[in-house]
């Protein structure tokens, strides 16, 4: 059997290309990601990290996320310009922080992130005291306000201090009373919520893609972990699921890889580069 030709790769970030919580793309991601676009496929991220952040995770190796989807499907690139950027109702996730706050007091808080710069993130209804009391939730924040500020803030989650049937109930209740936005875990032990605006996911960022690259489906490949990557898991003919992954990614992805720890989405992309079909069913 004739392997698939791949023109278009994509890798979420946390827990797939890299560890999750690890600052800094390896060499050996930076390398797999380098030698697959030399190679005339296009690869880059999808993930829930925004543009300032990959500055950070990928230095100057730019080009590793000059064409992807980022922010959950709110931006997308292509060769180096932004095709598309959806900004949340600030209107929503006021409410948001109202249901966060009545629903588990100072355990947890709606936090809102800048597109462009990182490290100007700042916890929405929460005190300097309160993000004291909670380091391993609020360690990483440095400002806070009793509303959401001034500005464009794409990428938007809750961080949470809480027990994982609290934290489930607490996504579903935000779903149940916030329709306008999309409440999802991105991995199965995830301290966070991802937010989007309803009917954004890394999904509708990736159609645009591939309608703006004229490509077929069956000339994809995707590369995924966890909860808010199963739309893309179960609609790529060639997807692929690390194997730290979630359960329902594994069950749902066409092909299998070893774990993020192992680099093995970089010796994928390396493979790829090579005419290699790095895939196991």
């Amino acid at each position: 059997m004739s392997m698939p030709t791949i023109r278009l790769a994509l890798a979420d970030i946390d827990s797939t290309l890299i560890p999750y919580g690890q600052a800094m793309a390896s060499p050996a991601s930076i390398a797999g990601v380098r030698a697959a676009n030399r190679s005339g496929i296009l690869a880059g991220p999808i993930t829930g990290r925004t543009t300032g952040r990959m500055r950070k995770m990928f230095g100057d190796a730019s080009d590793c996320w000059d064409t992807g989807v980022l922010v959950n499907g709110q931006v997308v690139r292509l060769r180096g310009q932004t095709i598309l950027r959806e900004v949340p109702s600030r209107h929503a996730l006021e409410e948001v922080a109202r249901i966060v706050r009545g629903f588990a007091g100072e355990g947890c808080a709606l936090t809102v992130y800048d597109d462009e710069v990182d490290g100007h993130d700042v916890c929405v209804g929460i005190t300097r005291e309160e993000m004291l009391r909670y380091p391993k939730a609020f360690a990483q924040f440095c400002h806070c306000a009793p509303h959401v500020p001034d500005g464009v803030f794409l990428k938007t989650n809750v961080h949470l201090s809480l027990e994982r049937e609290d934290a489930v109930r607490l996504r579903d209740e935000l779903q149940r009373r916030v329709p306008e936005l999309t409440f999802v875990f991105p991995f199965p032990t995830s301290p966070t919520i991802d937010i989007t605006p309803a009917g954004v996911t890394k999904l509708t960022g990736l159609r645009l893609l591939v309608d703006e690259l004229e490509i077929r489906w069956d000339e994809v490949c995707v590369f995924g972990d966890g909860e808010n990557d199963l739309p893309v898991i179960q609609a790529v003919p060639n997807s692929v699921a690390v194997s730290n992954a979630d359960p329902k990614v594994i069950r749902a992805a066409r092909w299998h890889i070893g774990a993020d720890v192992d680099d093995a989405v970089a010796g994928a992309l390396q493979a790829l580069a090579s005419g290699e079909w790095p895939f196991s069913g």
